[in-house]
């Protein structure tokens, strides 16, 4: 009996942590290292770190303001800034971070610079050592990478990818979504997916979506099935974004809505900006803006119905609760304690015995 408890203990302290390791995202050499990039931002006398894991994790920005600009250089002022995020992982993830004046969201580029550009700020940050993006492998079915990244999963996400789509896996954070993927999250789950031009996606439980084009000006993806919320916060110049459904296909810019699919109808619900809603039988175009709900069927479109955008942008609000994961470490730290703790009644008991 002693002999197998140590087997055992043997075996969480060893065989778990480096199956654990393991876990990485889709196409990643197993080995987490960590990354640091530096910058400057002249334009406001600043300099800052970011610092974060190459496989994706938490990530941290430090910013100073190592000079005052002349009076009237700028009309925004230096402030230090010292935030915890999150990093997507990968040579070309996306690190987000939320500061007391908004959510900053920096582009990693080909492992080497974090940017992120706005009307008063530009900074750009350099990773001081590309080469820990070295062992990150690609798929190489030739897939071409669609931008999309995703920000953070509470619940279930799975993933299939062409050429088998029956072919289900649990996303990962950091993982790469190709082009023509499918994403469907689990019941009560939700998910955030981020693209680099600010767009930003909130798929709810049990939906299902497909990424149709790479990440150009012309975005487009298809609901499949359920329900999803979108906030096109800031796309490219003269950029637009398609959203496919049953029945009739969103076009967007610069707006908030939300869409529910069922495979016979297609509804959408606009609390900001405008959308144009085509559908895809009669051609038809119908421009639905804040407060406004505009269901599709196969006929046609039914009468737009009024509705409280506030109501809507609340529910959102309430249900971007963040419930944080159990770091997998933990589990395995409660596994290792529990069976000391039976090792030692057992030894006691042995002892009692003889």
């Amino acid at each position: 009996m002693m002999k197998k408890l140590i087997i055992i203990f043997l075996f969480y302290i060893f065989v778990i942590p480096v199956y654990a390791e393991r876990i990485l995202p889709y196409g990643v050499n197993p080995k987490s290292l960590q990354g640091v990039a530096v910058g400057t931002f002249p334009k406001l006398g600043g300099s800052g770190t970011v610092t974060f894991i190459n496989t994706g994790g938490e990530a941290r920005l430090q910013t100073i303001c190592d000079e005052i600009p002349a009076n009237g250089a700028n009309s925004v002022t230096c402030t230090g800034t010292d935030v915890e995020g999150t990093f997507t992982g990968g040579p070309n993830g996306i690190a987000i971070f939320k500061s007391p004046g908004g959510e900053i969201k920096l582009q990693l580029s080909d492992g080497k610079v974090f940017t992120f550009s706005s009307q008063v700020l530009s900074m750009d940050f350099r990773v001081t050592d590309p080469s820990i993006f070295d062992a990150w492998v690609e798929n190489t079915g030739g897939g071409r990478d669609s931008g999309a990244r995703i920000s953070s999963i509470d619940g279930q996400l799975e993933i299939a990818c062409p050429p088998d789509l029956e072919a289900w896996d649990v996303m990962k954070m950091g993982r790469v979504i190709y082009v023509d993927c499918h994403l469907k999250t689990g019941e009560d789950s939700k998910v955030v997916i981020s693209f680099s031009d600010m767009t930003t996606f909130e798929m709810r439980a049990e939906s299902e979506i497909v990424i149709d084009t790479p990440p150009e000006k012309e975005s487009k993806w298809s609901l499949l099935t359920g329900n999803i919320w979108v906030n096109v916060k800031q796309m490219v110049k003269d950029g637009t974004m398609k959203t496919h459904m049953s029945q009739a296909v969103a076009g967007i810019k610069g707006t908030r809505f939300a869409l529910t699919e069922n495979g016979k109808e297609s509804k959408v619900e606009v609390t900001d900006g405008k959308v144009e809603f085509t559908h895809n039988k009669t051609n038809e175009k119908i421009f639905v803006l804040p407060g406004e709900s505009v269901t599709a069927d196969s006929s046609g479109f039914k009468p737009k119905v009024k509705f409280d955008p506030a109501k809507l942008d609340a529910e959102i609000s309430n249900l971007k609760s963040e419930k944080k994961p159990i770091d997998f470490i933990y589990i395995i730290i409660a596994g290792v304690i529990i069976l000391a703790i039976i090792m030692l009644f057992s030894f006691y008991k042995l002892r009692k015995k003889n």
